[in-house]
């Protein structure tokens, strides 16, 4: 059996749309649903927050835009420095052998239990639910804990980063927020771990046109890849 490897991300497009889900794992790089053309400035302010961390993270301190709303510690530099690389990240392999793997921004410890943090970047205030997008991102990360042996408390905070101006000299105002997650049991981010795998095991799944926009363009294009294999 085919082993894979699997994600926060692809198991969200699973729980999108399993054909699309199927076409990207199975099907490769040239089924994966078209993006639109991105900004690096979310991964560039990324890097400066989890530079701007690991600053306080020596001092053995919060950051003070955080330190009245969270209690705890920031775990220390060596393992974050591991857990934020896909490479060295934590995983599970599940017993066919393939794995589920995260890279964490960075992880408080309070009364002995790891809580993931994330960091997010917006260009405008956040919507009453914009934290529950991020739920099942963040119950991964908490099963991975798990299943390494920490403590974990079904809860995850989202940290988000909101531009509020411009200063004469070029520096941006931001307001932060931060919002708790209540996270899924480790049951049930695994069930949907253990689904996905299911149905890469069963083959092509039916079409989810009427619900999925991309679902007719990936049956076009692996029919005009068949057509030019014939010639």
């Amino acid at each position: 059996m085919k082993k894979f490897f699997l994600s926060s991300y692809t198991l969200g497009l699973f729980r999108e749309c399993p054909r699309c889900f199927w076409f990207h794992m199975v099907r490769g790089y040239n089924f994966e649903r078209p993006q639109p053309p991105t900004s690096t400035l979310p991964s560039g302010m990324d890097n400066l927050i989890k530079k701007y961390f690991d600053r306080y993270r020596k001092e053995n301190l919060l950051p003070p835009e955080i330190s009245n709303t969270l209690k705890g510690r920031l775990v220390e530099e060596e393992i974050i420095q591991k857990w934020r690389n896909w490479k060295t990240g934590l995983e599970f392999v599940d017993n066919d052998g393939s794995k589920f793997i995260g890279a964490l921004d960075d992880c408080l410890v309070f009364e002995e239990a790891y809580i993931p943090l994330d960091y997010k970047t917006r260009g405008h205030e956040l919507k009453e639910n914009s934290h529950t997008y991020y739920i099942l991102q963040m119950s991964c990360y908490n099963f991975l804990l798990a299943k390494n042996g920490y403590k974990v408390s079904n809860l995850a905070y989202l940290i988000f980063y909101i531009p509020t101006g411009l200063e004469s000299n070029g520096l941006v105002r931001f307001d932060v927020k931060i919002k708790k997650v209540e996270t899924f049991s480790l049951e049930k981010t695994y069930g949907i771990f253990s689904d996905a795998l299911s149905v890469l095991a069963s083959g092509e799944p039916p079409s989810q046109s009427e619900s999925c926009k991309f679902c007719d363009w990936a049956e076009k294009t692996c029919q005009k890849q068949t057509q030019l294999k014939l010639f």
